[in-house]
């Protein structure tokens, strides 16, 4: 082989390694910001199926070891159990023999469950509003936000003091929020839940993908300035998931016009995409997952025009300005705990951390709704304490 030909086929596979490369960053970016539809997301079929009577069933359960975070059969607290054309609650376990684990279900909606029909175990244990499933009194809203119409729930209460409960990526919609709007209405807030950009019934943005807070932010703020139309003079910001990126973004600009921020509630908040995007590729058995982290967001961030080094939270925890209750689960497959821990570290401000163990990605409540609205409670009468003080 000549010395000319040996160049241009070094030439060529620099080429075809460069071309690789980038399709590999394209397709990993796409994870990382493209919208997918959830829909059921099946995560496994259901066993064998008997009838209880008064619309309780036992459902045979897939039993194994390390199940993933919504096929997880023994999970103790509220969950559902979704299957094609229903769902049901799971109470209490009737057998459990290692390989399999036979749940009782209390049927809340649709067909009865059947064996053979695809199924999961969903931790979004109220499905439809405030009036249908808490009998909570509600407003359905549609505000004018920078990039469309953003859908809301306004909730009120006898308070003054409001909260702003921002959803989570992915799945983001309001049901999601209806868990905790639970909690704080009982407690006499005000609860305004908003769907950011791209999510729920919310108008997509121009480009159609999610920036992680670093635009989103934006329509947490039209959420706070209604707050202030109604009335509202002190609010607490309240996150799940990414929305409590979104939350932490607005927070660093929060306009004079919006109520004030008188504490912060984090629930899993993805504080850092670097660290979410490398525990998917682990996930997903890709080799390489730190430099396939960087390649992705790199990609996303010329797709996007997004610095996602600049939304690693930590860097600006020291800047909070209010007390933090930070919620986190030590078996969060979402967001790494260690990434929850090193935000914590900056905060410079009164923190209640809850390191749980046991517990996945926004999945607390879940496990124990009534001591998660004690801490709701005990963090709410802690601004009230530290807002009478001289």
């Amino acid at each position: 082989m000549s010395l000319r030909v040996l160049l241009w086929t070094v030439v060529a596979l620099a080429v075809l390694a460069v071309l690789a490369l980038g399709a590999v960053g394209w397709v990993l970016a796409g994870r990382v910001v493209v919208p997918q539809p959830y829909g059921l997301a099946p995560e496994f079929e259901l066993g064998r199926v008997t009838d209880l009577t008064g619309g309780r069933y036992g459902v045979e359960l897939p039993g194994g070891a390390a199940p993933a975070q919504h096929a997880n059969a023994r999970a103790a607290g509220a969950y559902l159990l979704l299957w094609e054309g229903g769902h049901g609650a799971l109470r209490e376990v009737l057998a459990d023999d290692g390989a399999t684990v036979t749940r009782a279900v209390e049927l809340r909606e649709g067909a009865p469950p059947a064996a053979g029909l695809k199924g999961r175990i969903d931790n979004f244990y109220y499905r439809h509003d405030p009036a249908t499933d808490l009998g909570i009194a509600y407003e359905e809203l549609r505000l004018d936000g920078p990039v469309g119409g953003l859908r809301a729930w306004y909730l009120p209460a006898e308070q003054g003091t409001a909260v702003l409960l921002l959803h989570g990526r992915r799945r983001g919609e309001l049901i999601e929020t209806l868990r905790f709007a639970k909690a704080l209405n009982e407690l006499g807030l005000p609860v305004l839940a908003l769907a950011y950009r791209n999510h729920d019934a919310s108008d997509p943005s121009p480009d159609g993908l999610y920036h992680y807070g670093a635009s989103e932010w934006q329509d947490a703020l039209v959420g706070a300035l209604e707050l202030a139309r109604r009335g509202h003079g002190r609010l607490i910001l309240y996150g799940l998931s990414m929305g409590g990126a979104v939350a932490l973004e607005a927070l660093e600009r929060w306009p004079a016009p919006a109520p004030e921020v008188v504490g912060l509630v984090l629930d899993s908040p993805l504080v850092s995409p670097s660290d979410v995007v490398e525990v998917g590729a682990v996930k997903a058995g890709l080799p390489f997952p730190g430099a396939l982290t960087r390649l992705a967001l790199f990609v996303a961030g010329l797709r996007t025009g997004v610095d996602f080094a600049g939304l690693e939270q930590a860097r600006t925890a020291g800047g909070i300005g209010v007390p933090v209750l930070l919620v986190a689960g030590e078996e969060d497959s979402t967001v790494p705990v260690s990434a929850v821990d090193a935000f914590a570290r900056e905060v410079r401000t009164p923190l209640t951390y809850l390191r749980l163990p046991g517990v996945e990605h926004v999945e607390a409540w879940n496990h124990d709704p009534a001591r998660y609205a004690g801490w709701l409670r005990a963090f709410v009468a802690s601004l009230e304490v530290r807002a009478a003080a001289p």
